[in-house]
């Protein structure tokens, strides 16, 4: 299988919380804990304790999914890996076109519009909070949609269901982490939210950026040769 190097978590991680300081998902936030911990939104803060559990059920929902697709990228990419060098070459203009997505898109409107939650019922229970994170992976909205693809693509070419699994989970740890933190400190939270969003042109420019950059070495081959040199200094991956 394809090695993974060390330098394919902190990306993955990266994307992860880029997906979550994306506009659409932060305006998300305050309402998936009210609805997943049963806390009116203007008391999360104050009864965090109530909301962490199902917050961490949330999380673990999604991020089994995301493994799941994971698992899926690189099993795709280990059925193709007689033609390792077209896949390669596939997968890094699929990243180069999704980085240019995510400079685009924005500006046309899209990755900034406000999703809301339309469930008739909150999930009273932790096995349903898990179910409602699997939902919000499945159901991914549009902002976060070239975001988690880029890190699919990169996935693929691994040829390995366990080290896709294992990058998307990754991705999810970089998604649920702030997630958990905003229901400790939703004010705090809800502060950087607004930072962010005065600086999501920057942000959104430089993960662009890495994922332009990282499709060129996948596609030129580089990459790889990357990963077997840090495997010979003792940085070794998957």
């Amino acid at each position: 299988m394809d090695q993974l190097s060390l330098i394919s978590f902190p990306i993955a991680f990266a994307a992860g919380f880029v997906s979550f300081a994306s506009p659409c998902v932060l305006a998300l936030v305050p309402g998936y804990l009210s609805f997943i911990s049963g806390v009116p939104a203007d008391q999360v803060e104050q009864r965090w304790k109530s909301v962490i559990r199902p917050t961490l059920a949330f999380i673990l929902g999604f991020a089994i999914m995301f493994s799941i697709f994971g698992a899926s990228a690189g099993l795709l990419g280990r059925s193709l890996a007689r033609s390792r060098d077209t896949l390669n070459l596939v997968a890094g203009i699929i990243l180069i076109v999704m980085g240019v997505a995510m400079l685009v898109l924005p500006r046309l409107g899209w990755m900034q519009g406000d999703r809301r939650i339309r469930m008739a019922k909150r999930p009273e229970t932790l096995v349903g909070a898990s179910l409602v994170g699997a939902a919000f992976a499945a159901g991914w909205t549009p902002c976060i949609g070239p975001i988690l693809g880029s890190i699919l693509t990169y996935a693929a070419p691994t040829g390995s269901p366990l080290a896709g699994a294992l990058l998307l989970f990754v991705y999810s740890l970089g998604l649920g982490i702030p997630f958990l933190l905003a229901g400790m400190f939703l004010t705090q939270t809800l502060s950087a939210s607004r930072w962010i969003r005065d600086h999501w042109n920057m942000v959104n420019a430089i993960g662009a950026g890495l994922m332009i950059a990282i499709g060129i070495l996948v596609a030129t081959g580089d990459l790889e040769r990357i990963t077997q040199q840090l495997s010979r200094i003792g940085f070794a991956g998957l």
